[in-house]
């Protein structure tokens, strides 16, 4: 085998050594590489960047960027194989061993001379589709010309797996393997079943041989393909194995149509539907989608016109299938529905469910019965991948209606699905799983999930999977920051933005407007956060798109800055967004930060409303720091409001079990003002005591500044005068740093009053 391998057939494969090497993340940097390679001569570079970039890009620099990312992955050190000059580029594909070129190579006369291992060898390598997701759709020139290959490839790759069978006829245990592969490229070709059915008979195997009969007379069916009869000869055949000898004839196949005459799947005392064509298909579409059919639901999902399906209900009703009952008119029993069920064919059952659940997933907003719905159909559907997809979007919809538990019973389900799938298709799946049980309820091992989420976002980058690569970052970035790991949060953060530079505009919105929100939380790289927000804000007024972290961003970097009135209009928008894109922890962020505003305004009766809304959304999500930060809220508000305190140490007691540094922190600063506003400076100073311990332990610079003012203020009147002297001498450290501007100012009013002697 050569030392370099690049294999197009399936997903894009550069192999060096038996080891699979790293691609550029950019789609148009792979599909570039897999077009020079096909191509296998010079191209002109004004027709490279015509295929695959467009104006007001800058096409010949980013060909250039691309051609510079492929020397890195093609190039050796003493073999170049990237050739470009001003002129044109192209690949030196003489020393490579490309997948497609072997198949084609073979192709006419080869199939019938070429040694037979060496055809096997070839047909193993076929891994599915040409480029398979890389078609790029969006640039027709490169687009047309994929499908083309990939025909011209599914074409090449038939014609080898029906030569291996013929040549491997005295062999067929070797030729059953390529039958089985025929028919799965070519499912609607009447030869290929016949010939599978053959050989089955060959190695006595009559059972499965009456089952792929079945098969392939129903995919006939169900195409509207004529039968040339293949399929009946192949079933009648009685070819004798050499070793073996004759198979036994099942009583079924003394008479040819026996199948066809008798009962399939009901048991014989069962008496048979007594309805027929156009009408039995209808209640068979009934009894898929539920006992009481509604008009314009089947209409909708069966094709059928709504005239049509009332007048097939009529009939179904005059046999005595349907009768009226308390929701509409049902099939009359729980057996009807299952022996209209099992009547259809197991392959056409599957297209259906298959069809229903696409249908629903193309709806704009799921309701829980449309989720539940969506989850079963998608199951039943014999397809992982779309199963996967589905379960993604009917938890998102449970999320929307504060279903936690069933939103995470849907993810888990949807694991298990991705699991079986294979490549970016299976990573990206993973991811957005993931991302559902993040909201549906508290991890049971934080630090695993957090590294998990970076190992996804890892291998989702080198599948080029850039949004689900950015996603994987920010959630572990999201699971770092709430549990105090703030230096592996920031990282990650700024590692969710750097994997988006060559994607799409949208992502690139999204990845700089999370990234701007999160260094905001963290109070990390202000100015490079505005930066990003800066260009988030550009995109996204191009694109005509609204993201909540854009918003969301502007109001933590107002609060910073101590714009409170800006803030709060943005903290207003970003809960609209949130709320409207059913993102409901999100929507509590945004008003937990209202209610911080408001507490730092010393505006209590608004912050107890806010915290009202709060304690609201926060009962009914998942059981994370949410609600119990809501509660010592309004407990907070409470004691600011009538001096009651008792409530607030319980309450902050159960914030601490959830290990919600962040939040804990604040609320302990405020409590503490309090606590020296009404005299009681051993209660600040124990509460500012622990809140100083979690900002360090936090690394948040705000809220040292803040316990440092408060515990000055505290020992000053406890008569403590070096440990005042100590408090305020850090205050001031502390203040020249870059801290939020309305906390440096708090703390300046605290100590305006010091005395000379304190401060000397």
């Amino acid at each position: 085998m050569n030392a370099l391998t690049l294999n197009v057939l399936g997903d894009l494969e550069v192999v060096r050594d038996g080891r699979v090497l790293t691609l550029p993340p950019s789609k148009k940097t792979r599909a570039l590489l897999a077009y020079l390679a096909v191509n296998g001569r010079p191209l002109c570079r004004e027709h490279l960047c015509d295929l695959l970039w467009e104006m007001p890009d800058d096409p010949r620099g980013s060909l250039r960027w691309s051609l510079s990312k492929l020397r890195r992955v093609v190039d050796e050190p003493e073999r170049p194989r990237i050739i470009a000059d001003r002129l044109g580029a192209a690949l030196d594909t003489d020393d490579l061993d490309i997948d497609l070129l072997a198949l084609q190579g073979i192709q006419g006369e080869g199939l019938e001379q070429e040694d037979i291992e060496r055809l096997e060898r070839i047909a193993d390598r076929y891994r599915g589709p040409f480029l398979q997701g890389l078609e790029l759709p969006n640039f027709h020139d490169f687009h047309g010309w994929c499908l083309g290959e990939r025909e011209r490839a599914l074409r090449a790759q038939t014609a080898l797996l029906s030569a291996l069978v013929t040549r491997l006829a005295e062999a067929p245990e070797r030729a059953l393997i390529h039958a089985h592969a025929l028919v799965r490229l070519a499912p609607f070709d009447e030869d290929a079943h016949a010939r599978l059915i053959r050989l089955l008979m060959v190695l006595n195997r009559p059972r499965e041989a009456e089952q792929h009969f079945r098969l392939g007379q129903r995919l006939l069916d169900e195409a509207g393909i004529p039968s040339s009869g293949a399929l009946l000869r192949a079933r009648r055949a009685t070819a004798v194995h050499p070793a073996t000898g004759p198979p036994p004839c099942p009583a079924t196949e003394a008479t040819p149509h026996a199948a066809a005459t008798a009962p399939a799947r009901a048991p014989a005392t069962e008496a048979p539907i007594p309805l027929e064509g156009e009408a039995l298909e209808i209640l068979h579409w009934v009894a898929l989608l539920g006992h009481c059919p509604n008009v314009a639901m089947l209409a909708r999902l069966s094709g059928f016109e709504a005239q049509r399906i009332v007048s097939g209900l009529e009939l179904g009703e005059q046999r005595g299938l349907l009768q009226a009952k308390e929701h509409g008119l049902c099939l009359t029993d729980d057996d009807l529905a299952r022996r209209l069920y099992e009547a259809i064919s197991p392959t056409r059952r599957q297209m259906m469910h298959r069809h229903v659940a696409e249908q629903y997933l193309g709806e704009a907003h799921l309701d829980p019965d449309s989720a539940a719905e969506l989850a079963h159909h998608a199951r039943q559907s014999g397809d992982p991948a779309l199963a996967a997809e589905a379960l993604v979007a009917a938890g998102r919809a449970c999320l929307r209606f504060f279903a936690n538990d069933e939103a995470l019973r849907l993810a888990r389900q949807g694991i298990e699905m991705a699991e079986r799938l294979a490549g970016a298709r299976r990573i990206s799946l993973l991811i957005e799983l993931r991302d559902v049980m993040l909201h549906a309820a508290p991890l049971e091992d934080w630090q695993d999930t957090a590294g998990e989420l970076v190992a996804l976002a890892e291998q989702a980058l080198e599948h080029g999977a850039l949004a689900h690569a950015r996603l994987g970052y920010q959630l572990a970035s999201q699971v770092r920051w709430s549990h105090g790991q703030w230096r592996d949060a920031h990282e990650e953060a700024l590692q969710a933005e750097r994997v988006t530079h060559s994607a799409d505009d949208r992502d690139q919105v999204v990845a700089m407007a999370e990234t701007a929100k999160c260094l905001a939380m963290l109070e990390r790289d202000l100015e490079q956060a505005a930066g990003m927000l800066d260009d988030a804000r550009t995109l996204a007024a191009r694109q005509r798109f609204s993201h909540p972290a854009i918003p969301m961003a502007l109001a933590l970097m107002h609060f910073h800055g101590n714009r409170l009135d800006e803030a709060e209009d943005h903290f207003k928008e970003a809960r609209t967004l949130c709320k409207a894109g059913g993102d409901r922890l999100g929507e509590f962020q945004a008003n937990e930060g209202l209610l911080m505003l408001e507490l730092e305004r010393e505006r209590f009766p608004e912050a107890l409303k806010r915290g009202i809304t709060l304690a609201e959304i926060g009962d009914k999500l998942r059981e994370g720091s949410e609600a119990p930060f809501a509660c010592a809220a309004l407990a907070l508000c409470g004691y600011a409001l009538n001096d009651e305190a008792s409530p607030l140490e319980p309450a902050l007691a159960r914030l601490r079990d959830t290990d919600a540094k962040h939040r804990l922190c604040g609320l302990l600063i405020r409590a503490a003002q309090l606590d020296l506003k009404r005299g009681r400076a051993l209660d600040a100073i124990a509460r500012a005591g622990e809140a100083l311990t979690h900002a360090r332990t936090l690394e948040r610079a705000t809220e040292q500044l803040l316990a440092h003012g408060v515990l000055a203020e505290a020992h000053r009147a406890t008569g403590d005068t070096d440990a005042r002297r100590h408090h305020a001498q850090a205050a001031a450290e502390i203040a020249r740093r870059p801290v939020a501007r309305w906390a440096r100012l708090r703390t300046a009013a605290l100590l305006a009053d010091s005395r000379p002697e304190d401060t000397a």
